[in-house]
């Protein structure tokens, strides 16, 4: 069960973003004690992320990912950029993917 209550308790001691305590929630069925352990764990083993730095690829890049089923965290940046995060098994494809687009920009130009 998802509620502010679990989400914030869950934020407040992992110190993570809004969508990771509620995508632990799920996974752990509403139990905040395994949530917190889930992402525990999780952050030892890493995420791995990349910036971005226009509009249309950031939003190129989140429809790449949500095609193949990854889960990732996007963030603004101050300098106007995306960031891009995922886990560290999932990092391979994401500089696939990144690698990709950028390269269908090039041959466009």
């Amino acid at each position: 069960m998802l509620t502010k209550e679990r989400i914030e308790k869950v934020r407040h001691q992992t110190r993570v973003s809004t969508m990771d305590a509620m995508h632990a929630l799920s996974v752990a069925e509403g139990d905040v004690e395994r949530a917190i352990d889930g992402l525990n764990n999780h952050a030892h083993s890493g995420n791995r992320a990349i910036v971005v730095t226009t509009r249309d690829h950031a939003q190129r890049v989140a429809a790449g990912l949500v095609d193949v089923g990854i889960w990732f965290e996007c963030e603004a940046t101050g300098a106007g950029h995306w960031r891009f995060a995922v886990a560290l098994g999932a990092y391979a494809r994401l500089c696939e993917l990144n690698e990709a687009l950028l390269a269908q920009v090039s041959s466009a130009a």
